[in-house]
């Protein structure tokens, strides 16, 4: 279950959702969480974990956002260590997405500050310009510009911490950021049914998780990494107890040849569903807490 797309924003552009007047824009292909390019060597294996996806489906089946499940923007000037502040720049550049997604305009310019406060703090300056928030200000009414905008944003800031070797401020925004995106699925969630697309999108995340996990271990003699990916390792036990069932897969490849292989579902119990969701609000709860 691994999708292969290249870095170009932080959740690209929702194609979906996107106006006639974001075409040059809507060219940008859309990322997800656990995303990567396979082709890329190790060092640049791991991707911006990113909602899109989720966010897309979510919104296809709720309508409107809830701006009061995201993380308050005002404990910003609250968070006083290297790790909270990376953890929750992560937590709530994914809430500016989600703002951004939802066209929640009230909320947009809010994020976009404590993103750009956290990403200043964290030695991020460059990623969140002011000239990115005149125009952010100035396209408050369409939100297909504001995606484009805070993409390109967040990918700045994740190329950064990529190009400058971050690697433990990194894995800490990409754990912040898998959770938030998380947490704000599952809450959407009312009735657990193993068939439906919400349900089965969060089965899918288990490959993000798994990546995230395998990065993190890298730099687990860091004590905030540590901490964070043992509680990352806990939500992958729970996901460890799903059934997993594997049909033989149907259908050939683009070019038309036979495909061979499996198809490996997912199934999440409601139990399952409960546990998982209980605990990631737990691990969510330690994490945006000044």
């Amino acid at each position: 279950m691994h999708h292969k797309y290249l870095l170009t924003a932080l959740t690209a552009l929702l194609a979906a959702c996107a106006t006639p007047g974001a075409k040059e824009e809507a060219k940008q292909e859309n990322l997800v969480i656990g995303g990567y390019d396979a082709s890329a060597d190790a060092e640049n294996l791991y991707q911006m974990p990113t909602p899109n996806e989720l966010f897309q489906i979510v919104r296809s089946m709720s309508g409107d956002g809830q701006k009061q499940m995201m993380s308050p923007a005002r404990y910003v000037d609250r968070y006083a260590t290297t790790a909270k502040k990376a953890l929750n720049f992560g937590v709530y550049a994914t809430d500016l997405v989600y703002a951004s997604t939802y066209k929640i305009t009230s909320e947009v310019v809010r994020y976009y500050l404590s993103c750009k406060k956290l990403g200043d703090e964290l030695g991020l300056s460059g990623s969140f310009t002011d000239q990115d928030f005149a125009r952010l200000e100035r396209n408050l009414v369409r939100g297909d510009s504001l995606d484009v905008i805070s993409n390109g944003a967040y990918e700045r800031a994740y190329r950064k911490m990529q190009d400058d070797r971050m690697g433990p401020t990194l894995s800490l925004v990409l754990a912040g950021g898998w959770i938030e995106s998380m947490h704000l699925v599952t809450r959407q969630v009312l009735h657990v049914d193993a068939q439906d697309p919400l349900v089965q999108r969060v089965a899918e995340q288990k490959a993000g998780l798994d990546q995230l996990v395998d990065m993190m271990a890298q730099y687990k003699e860091d004590t905030a990494v540590a901490r964070i990916r043992e509680g990352l390792l806990k939500l992958r036990d729970t996901y460890d107890t799903f059934p997993v069932l594997r049909t033989e897969h149907q259908g050939t490849s683009p070019s038309g040849r036979p495909v061979l292989g499996e198809d490996v579902t997912v199934v999440i119990t409601p139990e399952g569903f409960r546990k998982l969701a209980a605990d990631l609000e737990t691990l969510r709860d330690s994490i945006i807490q000044p």
